[in-house]
């Protein structure tokens, strides 16, 4: 996501140095140097095709890049592919929570703020709680605001002022868009456009996260600014003219600051109705105390602003050289942002190796499970938040865990199946659930529940039910809840029915699954790209595999032979297997991977060859010039 938003930049440069070169007549220096560049990003960037063309090839199916086949349920008005919009926008800057770039408690701060900053509702509560949400906008939670600096918005403003390079317009015109992407569903007609039309935009989260590109260009036009105050001080008649645009630039942001910070009332209520819902008792403390955090903060940005104004009028005056300008400038900045990043970022922030480790010490019930010496179950952990705790996944292969680029046809299974409130024990089977963890207990707060059910690694079934769609595929594995003790009528057995979409009509074409009463498929040996399993049936039959069906790479071998992957129950895998005895093997070889090594490698030769290639024509060049002057 950073680097598509250095891209960004990066066209947006890339304009502007157009425009220039066609203003100064110089089009082909400007398409030889584009040409140069990109050759050279290109090199540069061979090193990491790998990581890259798998991470492409994976997004096509996961939740950030595919479409959902499924024609009911929250994806269902996905046009495009990528991800769901209401996932995508959830962190959303509303328009007046831009201004924290400026005033950073204009929000009240973070979710979790420190209780000592928010007196009145301490009080009120009697001192009961260490932290309290003050944070009142609309998303979801927030560890703290985007704070670019009261200072670095006054020297951003005046740069733009006093700079006369025409790139100027294109970082602020960059900036301005990155702050409406911002906004996102704040701003539906223009984010909602872009996610659909623009590439890889459907494919991001987390709007609010675009503000590191006026986050890093906004310090680079200040910098720039205070550096041509500098070199054009001393011109004839200069020193009024930039003290009249350094008073504009203090007046619009330290006005800006006092207008938010004295006035946030006019704008403001420091309220979030479905937030705030359950405060109703103490909300007039909570919005005391919000509107107090923005008045101070709103006050203490135009101190420094003024602060930073008149470092800049001394040195106009030439009452101060420019190295305490700078030295001054760089101290007021250090004061103004180093607090507020403390604030949220210290010591509290960080744990001594031996606290550390206790996070990821087991419990209990995890010893218990991990006395279990099967390779390869599944754990179902109903003690965490099961779709948004990564930490179950340290000791298990989890059935839930935390992923933000899950496959497609795996979170439609968690939409229709697994939602989190309740499991379909027959989906729960087939992925091989062994065990079941549940909050409560004497072990540390979790016991353990074995599934005697759970369908093992791989199975033969009895009967195929073939379906025309995935709407079809998927609801055609209807079946109890966990914990129900009744079944119902027509309730599908994953033991003993595969369901296959037509799409596979060819290769179960003439198969009519059989087993014998010694029939198995048993795991062999499993490891990450290779996983084996051997297989007796005195039948022609259908094995399904309780591994996920992923179609990109994997290929599976019967006595050597490549054999078709079918894919079952909407998320598995599934072979025909004819009578006998087999060993059966799945390979994972990634032609991407493979195919991204190979540009990796010819282009860190190449790499190497410039760098060996300009020491020695640097080193020849030095030697020539000391033949040249011997004496020197």
């Amino acid at each position: 996501q950073i680097l598509f938003y250095m891209f960004i930049i990066l066209l947006a440069m890339g304009i502007g140095l157009l425009y220039v070169a066609i203003q100064e007549g110089k089009i082909k220096n400007f398409i030889l140097a584009s040409i140069l560049s990109i050759v050279a990003l290109g090199l540069g960037a061979g090193p990491s095709m790998p990581a890259f063309l798998s991470t492409l090839e994976y997004s096509k199916l996961s939740m950030r890049g595919g479409t959902s086949e499924l024609t009911f349920g929250h994806d269902k008005d996905k046009k495009t592919g990528g991800l769901d919009k209401d996932y995508a926008f959830r962190w959303s800057n509303s328009i007046g929570e831009t201004f924290c770039i400026l005033v950073p408690y204009l929000y009240g701060g973070g979710s979790g703020e420190d209780a000592s900053h928010a007196p009145a509702t301490s009080d009120a509560i009697g001192g009961r709680a260490e932290q309290l949400p003050t944070y009142w906008g609309p998303q979801p939670f927030l560890s703290g605001p985007v704070y670019f600096g009261a200072i670095i918005c006054f020297l951003f403003v005046l740069g733009l002022m006093v700079i006369r390079s025409p790139h100027k317009w294109w970082i602020a015109a960059v900036s301005a868009l990155a702050i409406m992407m911002s906004w996102g569903n704040h701003f539906a007609a223009f984010n909602y456009w872009i996610f659909d039309n623009i590439p890889v935009m459907n494919k991001l989260r987390t709007p609010s996260m675009v503000l590191v590109i006026p986050e890093f260009l906004f310090p680079l036009v200040a910098v720039w600014g205070v550096q041509d105050i500098m070199k054009d001080y001393s011109a004839p008649g200069m020193r009024e003219e930039l003290w009249k645009k350094v008073k504009l630039a203090a007046g619009i942001t330290g006005g800006l600051a006092l207008l938010l910070g004295l006035g946030g009332s006019m704008f403001f209520d420091f309220t979030n109705a479905a937030k705030d819902a359950q405060y109703k008792e103490i909300l007039p403390d909570f919005k005391e105390d919000r509107a107090a955090m923005a008045r101070n903060s709103g006050l203490l940005s135009a101190f420094y602003i003024a602060l930073s104004a008149g470092l800049l009028w001394a040195f106009l005056k030439q009452k101060i050289k420019a190295t305490y300008l700078m030295a001054g400038l760089g101290f007021l900045i250090f004061v103004d942002l180093i607090p507020t990043a403390w604030r949220y970022l210290n010591e509290k922030n960080y744990a001594d190796a031996d606290t550390y480790t206790e996070h990821f010490q087991p419990r209990p019930a995890d010893a218990q499970i991990l006395q279990d010496k099967d390779p390869y179950y599944r754990v179902l952990d109903l003690s965490k938040d099961v779709y948004n705790d990564a930490s179950q996944a340290y000791f298990h292969k989890a059935v839930g865990g935390y992923s933000p680029a899950k496959m497609e046809i795996y979170q439609d299974l968690i939409d229709v199946h697994m939602n989190g409130q309740s499991f379909n024990a027959q989906v729960l089977d087939m992925l091989n659930t062994k065990y079941i963890i549940v909050p409560g207990g004497q072990q540390g707060g979790a016991q353990v529940i074995p599934n005697p059910s759970a369908d093992g690694n791989a199975w033969f079934v009895r009967d195929i039910k073939v379906v025309p769609t995935a709407d079809e595929e998927i609801l055609s594995m209807k079946a109890a809840k966990l914990g129900d003790t009744a079944k119902g009528v027509g309730d599908w057995n994953s033991r003993e029915t595969a369901i296959i979409r037509s799409t596979f009509s060819k290769e179960i074409a003439g198969l009519h699954p059989g087993l014998d009463s010694g029939a198995f498929v048993k795991l062999d040996k499993y490891g990450l790209n290779e996983i084996s399993y051997k297989s007796s049936n005195a039948k022609e039959g259908l094995a399904v595999f309780s591994d996920i069906w992923y179609p990109l790479g994997w290929k599976a071998y019967v006595d050597g032979k490549e054999t078709p992957i079918i894919r079952a129950d909407y998320v598995l895998r599934a072979l025909r297997l004819p009578a006998g005895q087999h060993e059966i093997v799945f390979k994972f070889h990634p032609n991407s991977f493979y195919t991204g090594n190979k540009i990796a490698g010819i282009s860190s030769l190449l790499l190497w060859g410039l760098i060996i290639a300009a020491v020695y024509f640097s080193f020849r060049k030095s030697k020539n010039k000391s033949d040249d002057n011997p004496d020197a």
